[in-house]
């Protein structure tokens, strides 16, 4: 397969750069339909932000992945991997690197358990799409009350925007009193994530052990880098394939599920033109683009970029390289 050898064995720093290039290769990517670009920056963030942010995790995710290669070995227990620490210093590390809004709770929140699960199979020379996934769901199951604190407070760090209103049964992360319900209620990561993954596909995804991730966005990106040799037409149609079945969240919260299905619906049809190995394709996704672009950015699938992100971390993992 072009560009792709499956490796094995990585380091906690080869771990690291995985997250840190997905980050940096997805944003970067262009056309990529209501999202950030050199072209279209947003009111508070720009390009530049995303990639400053993308840099600023890497020491983060190096910890993330020394932690997992200790629960290999045998040294800490699973439920001691510190999810909700790991991406609240993500977060905090993003805003200390710029001065724009979110640029990667979402992809962190996808990319410090990936870290972590390559860290532990890596070091026992297990690593394998499926295996990612397994491993991710158990760290989420075995996470703590801990976890859902340190959630809640990169959340309020990261200025996350469209949140509505909490599922039932969780606190408002928005509220003083949530870190006492939490610990009152016993309330650990794995609670949060699935009462959130109705209306949250980052959170469903993590609860789920990363299907659209695995089945739809690497695989994509795999069978077209290796149909056509380029990254970033790689990139877009993992996007749209990943559009096309999941409705995205961030759009449903801020605008209605039924215009989330109406944007899934046009990348839908974009696929069918043959997305962008055809010329149609291209047109078609010009197009969208520019329908997609408000003032307020509301139909931003910014959920579907953090997918695509921590799906470009999974193929740079298992050998894929640009």
């Amino acid at each position: 397969m072009k560009g792709v050898k499956l490796r094995k064995k990585l380091s906690a720093w080869e771990i690291s750069q995985a997250a840190q290039l997905a980050i940096i290769l997805e944003v970067s990517a262009y056309p990529k339909p209501g999202n950030v670009s050199r072209l279209h920056p947003f009111k508070d963030t720009t390009l530049d932000h995303f990639l400053a942010g993308g840099i600023a995790i890497g020491q983060t995710m190096h910890k993330a992945a020394i932690r997992g290669i200790k629960i290999g070995e045998g040294k800490l227990k699973e439920d001691g991997a510190k999810l909700g620490y790991l991406i609240e210093e993500c977060v905090k590390a993003s805003r200390r690197w710029h001065r724009g809004g979110n640029t990667n709770f979402g992809a962190v929140l996808l990319m410090v358990p990936l870290a972590v699960s390559a860290g532990i199979l890596s070091v026992r020379g297990l690593l394998s799409a499926s295996k990612l996934g397994k491993t991710v769901a158990r760290l989420v199951r075995e996470a703590t009350v801990e976890d859902a604190i340190h959630l809640f407070r990169a959340v309020r760090v990261g200025g996350v925007g469209g949140l509505g209103r909490p599922p039932k049964g969780l606190p408002d992360v928005r509220s003083p009193k949530a870190v006492r319900e939490l610990k009152l209620g016993g309330i650990t990561l794995y609670k949060v994530l699935k009462g959130c993954s109705s209306k949250d596909s980052l959170c469903r995804e993590l609860v789920d052990g990363l299907p659209i991730v695995l089945k739809v966005g690497y695989q994509t990106l795999t069978e077209t880098f290796q149909e056509t040799g380029e990254m970033n037409k790689a990139i877009i149609q993992a996007f749209l394939s990943i559009l096309s079945k999941v409705p995205d969240s961030l759009i449903a919260r801020k605008t209605s599920l039924e215009e989330a299905l109406r944007v899934s619906e046009m990348a839908s049809k974009i696929l069918e033109l043959g997305g962008v190995h055809t010329e149609k394709g291209w047109k078609a996704l010009l197009e969208m683009d520019e329908k997609l672009r408000t003032p307020d950015n509301r139909f931003n699938p910014g959920a579907t970029a953090d997918l695509t992100a921590a799906s470009l971390m999974v193929f740079l993992l298992l050998g894929g390289k640009p």
